[in-house]
């Protein structure tokens, strides 16, 4: 199998958990929120509603097969990296266009319909659950700990091996399996997996962490249900995280000790194996959390007897802008909020922190795909 058959497929299979997500996404909202919009409970399973929904699924499919067919082919073709980031990032917008049509439909029939006009709109604010200790709504910090061990036992293998290692040493390995990048020996060359794996166990504890410290949102007719489904949702999404640290330790490991040849292994066998562990497997239990949890923890079931309330969240459509999809109200304090649309949390863009992790996000994706254009 060449590089052009891989880089291929991986951006087949990039593309098809894509269109996955977008559909998968469309059930796995809150009762109140359809492609984004915030609408009444009870008109969830509306004829008209059910007919966008239908036809929103059968667009993504009929629009997004052929595309992914298309630009799979062209990327053989020209095997080109900059290519490969430029028609996925391209099949993203063209996935956005998708929703956004439909989007634009549920928007405008909340309008004609008055949705959300007439009926009682309550805000519930619950200070306990605000203030309440991360700790006991998080799986503990301390799992992240041997992160920390592991990344220090790898500082201290390489050091004590960089005296075994030839003034230049192979850093990557081709499909083949032959050796196709080198690096000086220097201090810094060898430390460079440990730095990585220090860096990735950062940002897992921030994505960890940023759960705990998102906005807690309680639905005004089930307020207490609404609060046990919170709960659990930011526990299940935690452990999951924690499990994603963990798989990519794991990889950084196996890529460090043969990188100091300490281990020898076949990359014929190791590719499919970092290819299957991230782009597959990570992607199944994601998408498999999301349909079994949903979004806020709206699928999951709740031993409580809470008779509802005949009322409605109050209608924050107006501080979601571009589809429903970026979250701008200078008024909220919080920094996360869960997401309108699929299964996740997102920025406030209107908070000055907000401002700058979109600035810093901006300058990051620039930074790693810029020096893509320069290599074939």
């Amino acid at each position: 199998m060449n590089d052009r058959i891989v880089l291929s497929l991986i951006s087949a299979l990039t593309m098809i958990i894509s269109v996955a997500v977008q559909v998968v996404s469309l059930n796995a909202s809150k009762k109140d929120i359809f492609l984004g919009i915030r609408i009444p409970e009870s008109e969830r399973n509306s004829s008209e509603l059910k007919s966008i929904g239908k036809k929103y699924i059968a667009a993504n499919l009929t629009i997004g097969i052929p595309v992914i067919v298309v630009f799979s082919v062209l990327i053989y073709k020209i095997a080109y990296l900059w290519l490969f980031m430029v028609l996925i990032f391209a099949f993203m917008f063209v996935d956005f266009l998708v929703y956004y049509r439909y989007n634009r439909m549920v928007s405008k029939l909340k309008n004609e319909k008055k949705w959300l006009k007439t009926k009682r709109q309550v805000v519930v604010i619950d200070t306990n659950f605000s203030k309440e200790n991360q700790n006991k709504i998080m799986p503990s910090a301390w799992w992240f700990s041997i992160s920390f061990l592991i990344v220090a036992a790898c500082a201290i293998i390489n050091i004590i091996n960089y005296s075994k290692l030839p003034y230049r040493f192979p850093t990557h390995w081709g499909l083949d399996g032959k050796p196709n990048g080198y690096s000086t020996k220097s201090y810094i060359n060898v430390l460079i997996f440990p730095l990585m794996q220090l860096l990735m166990t950062v940002i897992m504890i921030f994505s960890y962490k940023s759960i705990g410290w998102s906005k807690k949102e309680i639905n005004p007719r089930n307020p207490e249900e609404s609060k046990i489904r919170s709960i659990k949702f930011r526990k299940i999404w935690g452990i999951y995280i924690i499990f994603i640290n963990y798989i990519m330790q794991i990889i950084f490991l196996i890529e460090d000790l043969q990188t100091m040849q300490i281990i020898k292994l076949d990359t014929k066998i190791i590719l499919p194996f970092i290819i299957i562990a991230i782009v597959v497997g990570v992607t199944v239990v994601s998408v498999t959390i999301s349909i079994k949890v949903g979004q806020g923890g709206s699928k999951l079931k709740v031993d409580i007897e809470n008779k509802a309330q005949d009322v409605d969240i109050r209608d924050d459509d107006r501080f979601w802008k571009f589809g429903n999809t970026i979250y701008y109200n200078k008024e909220d304090p919080s920094v996360f909020v869960e997401k309108r649309f699929g299964v996740g949390w997102t920025v406030n863009a209107g908070s000055t922190l907000g401002k700058i992790f979109y600035i810093v996000m901006i300058l990051i994706l620039i930074c790693s795909v810029v020096p893509l254009f320069f290599v074939k």
